[in-house]
């Protein structure tokens, strides 16, 4: 399957989106700015936003199983770890994925990820590493959903548009 330009671009910079978050919560941890958020509940509850987010992301990796189509080295990563016995496939998907988790949401990779991003931060006690979640990693990742979107229109036609029309976010 040839993947749609865009949707590769997509990916990398949502990646980047990563470094930069990581980047800036190890630069900014410990420093006096970050004190609003030092309430012992305040960090349980980013916490608890962070494995919240690790779930969604790990059903959603997991209902769309080995064969899915991974360009990155994190997708590869997870597909040896959630399907250690299964090869790498490269091929279109056959259908959409609408069960389980994609029954609530088209993107839960992505919406985990953002919690992720999210729960750490406030765990971590890092306003700039939230504020990056925010600002950087959530919009990166609206705009890759629209371009994955776009590619899976031309995949599946009227079927991802029911799809679409009946799952919202």
């Amino acid at each position: 399957m040839k993947l749609d330009k865009n949707y590769v671009i997509a990916y990398w910079i949502t990646f980047s989106t990563y470094i930069i978050a990581f980047v800036v919560m190890m630069l900014t941890i410990g420093y006096d700015y970050n004190a609003p958020l030092s309430n012992v509940w305040i960090k349980r509850c980013g916490g608890l936003i962070m494995l919240f987010g690790w779930a969604v992301w790990y059903m959603g990796r997991k209902k769309l199983g080995h064969e899915s189509i991974d360009i990155d080295p994190l997708g590869e990563l997870a597909r040896i770890i959630l399907h250690p016995k299964r090869k790498r496939v490269r091929k279109p998907p056959e259908k959409i994925i609408d069960t389980g988790i994609y029954s609530i949401t088209r993107h839960p990779q992505y919406w985990g990820t953002i919690l992720f991003y999210i729960g750490i931060s406030i765990a971590l006690e890092c306003i700039p590493g939230l504020i990056t979640a925010l600002v950087i990693v959530l919009p990166a990742h609206i705009w890759r959903a629209k371009v994955e979107e776009k590619m899976m229109l031309k995949m599946f036609g009227d079927k991802y548009r029911k799809y679409m029309e009946r799952i919202k976010i």
